[in-house]
């Protein structure tokens, strides 16, 4: 499974991946870049409660976007009491950025099927 997020990261410009599970609290992240500004990735991940951070993305959403300055994180709400965190610097806005996160939610469900 490392593999396959790597190579996904690389095909989609995600600096950092986080793969947080609700039950056991394991947090498994994968750095492959550099951001703008940690600031978000340290609030979300590094200084979160993993229970927190998993039900911020319950909603009738099935993600959820975060931004700070050029760095944007989406979480995604998985099966099974998994939620990912792809953090990113984007130079998209506006129609452009919302197409592309409603894709990259789509193909980080497909790692895991």
């Amino acid at each position: 499974m490392e593999q396959k997020i790597l190579e996904f990261m690389r095909e989609n410009g995600i600096a950092v991946f986080a793969e947080v599970e609700k039950e056991t609290g394991i947090v498994h992240i994968e750095k492959l870049g550099s951001l703008e500004s940690w600031d978000l990735f340290q609030q979300l991940v590094l200084y979160s409660d993993v229970e927190a951070l998993c039900d911020s993305t319950r909603s009738r959403f099935p993600f959820q976007v975060w931004g700070q300055g050029g760095t944007g994180c989406l979480l995604s709400w998985l099966d099974g009491g998994r939620t990912t965190a792809l953090f990113f610097d984007s130079g998209r806005s506006g129609a452009a950025f919302t197409e592309w996160v409603r894709e990259l939610d789509q193909k980080v469900r497909t790692l895991y099927q």
